[in-house]
C-alpha cells in the first residue's frame, strides 16, 4: 500500500442505507475536487444531519451526526447547509473566516473547514430536504468542471431520493 492507500483507509466513506451506492463515489469525488469533505446532509426542523460522508473528515462527518440550526436565534452563526436549505439556492463560500455572515461558524471552529461549495437536494414534489457539499480547510474557487461534478452527485441523490422518500434516512 502507498502512503496515500493508507490514508483513505482511515477514513471510508459511509451513508445511510438508502444512499449505499452512492457512498464510493463520495471518496472519489472529495479527491477530484482535493476537499477534505464531501457530504450528502439530511435537513431536520431544528438540525441538519449527515446521511452520507466522504474524504478525509469523516472522522468528524459521521452519519448521523448532527449540526444544530441557527434558526432564529440572531446571537448565532447559521450552518452553511442551513442557509442553502432555507433559500433553496446554491451557496459558495470562499473563505468564512472573511465573510460577515459565516465568520465562526460551527465547522470553521470546530474542524477549521472555512469553505463550502453546497447545493440544495429536492424530494419527488419539488421540496428541499437536505444538501450536497464539499468543505475544505483552503479558501479556493471551484471550476465549473467541479461544480458540475457536485451537482451531478445532487442529481444522483435526488433520483434515490425520489425512488425512496427516505434514503435520508
Amino acid at each position: 500500500m502507498t502512503e496515500h492507500d493508507d490514508t483513505t483507509a482511515s477514513h471510508r466513506p459511509d451513508a445511510t442505507d438508502g444512499l449505499a451506492s452512492v457512498a464510493p463515489g463520495l471518496e472519489e469525488l472529495a479527491q477530484q475536487l482535493n476537499v477534505k469533505s464531501v457530504l450528502v446532509m439530511r435537513s431536520e426542523p431544528d438540525s441538519m444531519v449527515v446521511a452520507a460522508t466522504g474524504g478525509e473528515a469523516t472522522q468528524h462527518y459521521t452519519v448521523g451526526a448532527a449540526g444544530k440550526k441557527a434558526g432564529n436565534d440572531q446571537d448565532r452563526t447559521p450552518l452553511y447547509c442551513e442557509r442553502v436549505v432555507n433559500s433553496d439556492e446554491a451557496l459558495f463560500v470562499r473563505d468564512s473566516r472573511t465573510d460577515a455572515t459565516f465568520a465562526g461558524n460551527e465547522d470553521e471552529t470546530e474542524f477549521g473547514l472555512h469553505n463550502y461549495l453546497g447545493l440544495p437536494v429536492h424530494d419527488a414534489e419539488g421540496n428541499v430536504v437536505g444538501t450536497v457539499c464539499a468543505l475544505d480547510d483552503t479558501a479556493r474557487d471551484y471550476s465549473a468542471e467541479e461544480q458540475q461534478k457536485l451537482a451531478q452527485l445532487r442529481s444522483d441523490v435526488e433520483a434515490l431520493v425520489k425512488e425512496n422518500p427516505d434514503a435520508l434516512r
